[in-house]
C-alpha cells in the first residue's frame, strides 16, 4: 500500500505534462524515446519465469503505464519471481487491434485496448459506447465492479478466449466547439462534431442532432483552427494537454460518454497458470485498476482547474437531461445487438 501511494504522489506530477492522446491511446506509432524516458519496463527473462507481455497503447507519463509498471513491479515481487511482467507502452509491440488478435495467437498475454477495439471481438461490448448511459464516476464504477454483471462480461470474455481482469477509467467526454457555444441541447443541431471511428459513438452524436464525422486524431486541430468541422469531443485532459482551446474555446461539460478500457489476458495463458500465480494476479490486477483510476480521475480534475483560470476558454454545464432523453433513440436502435433493452436498463437503473 505505501508503494502504491508512492506511485500515485509521483504519478500526478507527471500526468499533467503528458501529452494525452484519444480515448484509449496513443495513435499507434513506435516511439523509443518515451521507452527510454520511463522505468525499465522490459528486463531479460528468467528461465524459470512465465512471461507476461503487456501491450498498452498509452506513453510512459500516463496513468494506465504508470499504473502498469506498479502491477509489474507486485506482480514479480509477491509471485516470487516465477512471473516476470514486461511493460510495452505506446504501442511498441503494435496497436490495440493487433495486441488483441496477438493474445488469440498467444504472441502476447495481456492487453488493455479501448472498448471501441474489443467491440470488434465482442460486439455485446458496444453497450460501453452508448451516450449517457452513465450517470457519474461512482455509477460507473459500481457497475463495472459490480459481481454480477462483471459474470456476464466475463463469460463472454472467455467465449472469446479473453480473461477479463478489470477496467480502467480513459475519462469523461466533454464537447468543444468553435464559435457556438453549448448551453442547451439544442445549440448542437447540425454542427458538425468529430468523433471517434466507432459507429455506436458516431449514432449516439446524431441523436442529440448533431453530425458526426470521423477523421483522424493527427488532422484535428488543424480542422478545428480552418473550421473544416464545428467541434469535437474529448476528455478534460485531451482538451488541455492537445491545446485545442486555442481552436475551440467553448467547451461544455456534458459527459456524454465515458471512456471505459478492458484489462484483459489470453485465456489459454491464464488457465496454464498455477492458483497461487492466479491469485497474486488478480490481487495486482485490482491494484493496478484502483491506481489507474485514481491518476486518472486527477488528472481531469487538475485540467479542468487550469482551463477555468484561463481567459477566452468558455465553459459552459448545459442540462443533461435532455442528451439522456435523446440518447434512447440510439438504444433503442443497437439493443438487439447488445443482449436486449433489459441489459441496457440494469446498467441504467443499478444503484438508483
Amino acid at each position: 500500500m505505501k508503494k502504491m501511494k508512492k506511485l500515485l504522489c509521483a504519478g500526478l506530477s507527471l500526468i499533467m505534462i503528458a501529452q494525452l492522446a484519444a480515448c484509449g491511446g496513443g495513435n499507434g506509432t513506435n516511439n523509443k524515446n518515451n521507452q527510454s524516458s520511463g522505468s525499465n519496463t522490459n528486463s531479460p527473462s528468467s528461465s524459470s519465469a512465465v512471461v507476461i507481455k503487456l501491450s498498452l497503447s498509452q506513453a510512459v507519463t500516463e496513468p494506465t503505464v504508470i499504473a502498469a509498471n506498479a502491477f509489474k513491479e507486485e506482480v514479480e515481487e509477491k509471485s516470487g519471481g516465477s512471473i516476470e511482467v514486461q511493460v510495452y507502452p505506446d504501442n511498441q509491440i503494435g496497436n490495440e487491434r493487433d495486441a488483441v488478435e496477438g493474445m488469440t495467437l498467444h504472441t502476447v498475454q495481456m492487453v488493455a485496448p479501448a472498448n471501441a477495439v474489443i467491440t470488434n471481438f465482442i460486439p455485446e461490448f458496444n453497450i460501453f459506447s452508448l451516450p449517457m448511459i452513465f450517470r457519474d464516476k461512482q455509477h460507473i464504477y459500481d457497475v463495472l465492479d459490480n459481481v454480477g454483471m462483471d459474470e456476464y462480461y466475463q463469460n463472454l470474455c472467455e467465449q472469446s478466449g479473453f480473461k477479463l481482469l478489470g477496467w480502467f477509467d480513459l475519462g469523461s467526454r466533454n464537447i468543444m466547439t468553435v464559435s457556438k457555444p453549448i448551453n442547451s441541447i439544442d445549440d448542437i443541431k447540425g454542427l458538425k462534431i468529430r468523433n471517434q471511428e466507432s459507429t455506436v459513438e458516431m449514432d449516439g452524436m446524431a441523436s442529440f442532432g448533431a453530425s458526426p464525422t470521423s477523421m483522424s486524431y493527427n488532422e484535428l486541430y488543424t480542422a478545428l483552427s480552418s473550421s473544416v468541422i464545428d467541434g469535437a469531443e474529448a476528455a478534460n485532459t485531451n482538451y488541455y494537454a492537445k491545446a485545442f482551446y486555442e481552436v475551440a474555446p467553448n467547451w461544455a461539460i456534458v459527459g456524454w460518454l465515458e471512456c471505459v478500457n478492458p484489462v484483459l489476458m489470453d485465456l489459454t495463458f491464464w488457465n496454464n497458470l498455477s492458483a497461487e500465480q492466479q491469485a497474486v494476479l488478480e490481487e495486482a490486477c485490482q491494484n493496478m485498476v484502483d491506481l489507474e483510476r485514481q491518476l486518472y480521475a486527477q488528472s481531469e480534475d487538475d485540467a479542468l482547474a487550469e482551463l477555468e483560470k484561463m481567459d477566452g476558454v468558455n465553459i459552459t454545464y448545459p442540462d443533461r437531461a435532455p442528451f439522456e432523453a435523446a440518447a434512447k433513440t440510439c438504444y433503442d436502435q443497437y439493443a438487439d445487438q447488445l443482449g436486449g433493452m433489459d441489459k441496457i436498463q440494469a446498467i441504467i437503473d443499478y444503484g438508483k
